[in-house]
């Protein structure tokens, strides 16, 4: 089963936002770029496997979380197996991202929150609600993007 390539799915959102992404430096799948009404764009680009449980599982760290956060408007893009991506405004997943839902890791030393993504919904590690999404649909973005 094969997980959508990185560079594809940049490329359908360059097309889709009508901007250039470039690489924000030392982050593998973080990208940035400016829209036609000169706002910014952070788009992150995460990957995972199915795990048996039969669900992508995704870590998002308070680092990656902060860079979302300093944009105009955020994306993410989650990459699953099966060619499936899971777009998704940043705007719609902060809400759930809370300190109570968030955990340290004493292996790595960073804190973050820890993302079942299932075939229709998202749930967060230590949150109760679920955030329903659709896979290969860049129209879950919103209309704002429509717009641009």
């Amino acid at each position: 089963m094969s997980i959508p390539l990185k560079e594809k799915v940049v490329k359908e959102l360059e097309e889709y936002l009508k901007t250039d992404l470039y690489q924000v430096p030392r982050k593998q799948i973080m990208f940035n770029g400016i829209l036609n009404d000169g706002s910014t764009v952070t788009v992150c680009t995460p990957q995972t496997k199915l795990i048996p449980r039969g669900c992508g599982r995704i870590e998002l760290t308070t680092v990656q979380v902060s860079i979302l956060n300093n944009a105009d408007h955020s994306i993410l893009a989650f990459r699953l197996e099966d060619n499936r991506v899971y777009y998704l405004d940043f705007r719609n997943l902060k809400p759930y991202l809370t300190e109570e839902a968030a955990y340290y890791s004493e292996k790595r030393g960073i804190t973050l929150w820890q993302l079942y993504i299932w075939n229709f919904c998202i749930q967060i590690l230590r949150n109760k609600n679920h955030l329903a999404i659709y896979p290969n649909r860049l129209t879950e973005l919103g209309d704002y993007y429509l717009s641009l």
